[in-house]
């Protein structure tokens, strides 16, 4: 009788000769016969491997050898399906469907080529089919695929309901319990989750994810200590789950107690064995204990991890500007904008530097530079177009008045600025035919010319005119 490891020895040789054998016939193109057992162990030995080449050709031989194998024609119609070749794929999944009407693969994959080609409504369908079809132990799977179609249509609250039923059917599925846990932050629906989790802990009490799961719900509803609770059972049955010690020092962070969020989110990057970098947040941290310098360093770790981490240069900027260093503030703001080209807080920031250091010229170009990337906020034309009344640029001012009413719309403080521009730059009876008609449309709004230039306002033809409305 073969002891076990000799069982394994022998095993494994027989794939190797089953291997040998098939890439032989491969190449010969000598006819060889294989089984359906051993076309089943070659098809899993290079799906193991990703080789689709040699999964092809397994597949096409077994449909060749039988026709009228439903499986191999699904493994052949996802293969296809990898490629994106949507309309083959369907094909065979057509002809799969006649001999194993069953076959939920059959539903999955076609529902998937569905989604692939934005015919929701028919992936549910499909989904749905499957549904009435699976056993009571494969309905949590079916569930989890119709939750995934129903966030792609951005119904949150059903994708949730149908990973909360998913969940019923399957307290252990981890697909489903990762996911309804970011669906109960979208939904807010921390209530409902913590129900959830809370009920598999009593029916299971080492369901980490579960434990996690009421960790976050707790968390969501401010209940910080309760959440700490949690997530200590969490990490004492999954000690190596990165995320859980990065949900710990996040609360710490909430708390105020920064040393052991600090500590925390190291421990997270130990656990997470160099897949997840937590450098941003610890440098988050030392920022908000006011060691800027430690700050630095570690946001600095997190853009060598991440160069495109815009977020990390901005706080490198802001740790500077906070020192009165501006210079090097400017440097890591537009670093930051480089990477994210229309973020509107980078701009802002860097047009405050460039104020405080007095470089008007700057500042207008980053005005102007604002107003492009964002042309319908109000707010950034009335800097820009206030810029050019407080540099004496009036005729530009009036083109950018115009410019901004064309890609901003029609408001009345553009007519007020118009005046004042007008005023100054000589066309005083044009100033005051537009001052009317402002004051006409909206009275109220005049107060941006006593923001502006109080003066104006008492030039005694323009108080003539405001005392005729």
């Amino acid at each position: 009788m073969l002891r076990p490891e000799q069982d394994d020895h022998a095993e494994e040789a027989g794939l190797q000769e089953l291997i040998e054998q098939f890439e032989a016939f491969l190449e010969k193109k000598e006819y060889s016969f294989f089984d359906d057992d051993a076309l089943e162990r070659l098809y899993e030995y290079y799906e193991n491997r990703l080789d689709e080449g040699h999964m092809e050709a397994v597949a096409d031989l077994a449909i060749a050898q039988n026709p009228y194998s439903g499986d191999f024609l699904v493994r052949k119609a996802e293969l296809l399906f990898n490629r994106k070749d949507y309309q083959a794929s369907l094909e065979l999944l057509d002809k799969a469907v006649v001999f194993d009407a069953t076959n939920l693969d059959i539903y999955l994959l076609r529902s998937e080529i569905m989604v692939e080609s934005n015919r929701i409504e028919e992936a549910l369908e499909l989904l749905q089919d499957a549904l009435r079809l699976a056993d009571r132990d494969e309905k949590d799977v079916i569930l989890t695929e119709i939750s995934d179609v129903f966030e792609i249509q951005e119904d949150f609250h059903a994708a949730f309901d149908c990973l909360r039923d998913a969940i019923k059917h399957n307290p252990s599925n981890e697909a489903a319990l990762m996911k309804i846990a970011h669906l109960a932050e979208m939904t807010d629906r921390f209530d409902d989750s913590l129900d959830i989790h809370l009920a598999i802990t009593e029916e299971h009490p080492y369901n980490w994810m579960a434990w996690y799961n009421a960790g976050r719900a707790y968390a969501g509803l401010g209940l910080y200590e309760k959440a700490l609770d949690a997530f200590e059972f969490t990490m004492a049955i999954q000690d190596d789950f990165d995320l859980v010690y990065r949900d710990v020092a996040d609360i710490y962070f909430r708390l105020e107690d920064l040393d052991k969020a600090i500590s925390t989110f190291e421990t997270a990057q130990e656990k997470s064995g160099g897949f997840e970098d937590y450098s941003f947040r610890i440098g988050m941290c030392y920022e908000r204990k006011n060691d800027l310098k430690k700050a630095r360093f570690h946001y600095r770790k997190s853009t060598r991890q991440d160069p495109y981490l815009d977020e990390a240069f901005f706080r490198i900027a802001e740790t500077y500007r906070q020192e009165d260093r501006f210079e090097p503030a400017l440097v890591n703001y537009k670093k930051a904008l480089r990477i994210d080209e229309t973020n509107e807080l980078y701009m802002t920031c860097i047009i405050a530097v460039y104020r405080m250091l007095g470089r008007e010229e700057e500042v207008l170009q980053y005005l102007q530079r604002l107003t492009q990337a964002r042309p319908d906020i109000l707010n950034y034309w009335l800097d820009l177009l206030i810029f050019r009344w407080e540099h004496e640029q009036f005729e530009a001012g009036l083109e950018n008045v115009q410019e901004a009413t064309e890609r901003c719309g029609h408001f009345v403080e553009f007519d007020y600025l118009r005046s004042l521009l007008l005023w100054y730059a000589g066309q005083q009876q044009e100033s005051l035919r537009v001052l009317a008609q402002a004051l006409d449309t909206d009275k109220a709004r005049h107060t941006i010319l006593l923001e502006t230039d109080p003066s104006f306002l008492l030039k005694e033809a323009v108080m003539r005119v405001m005392n005729a409305q």
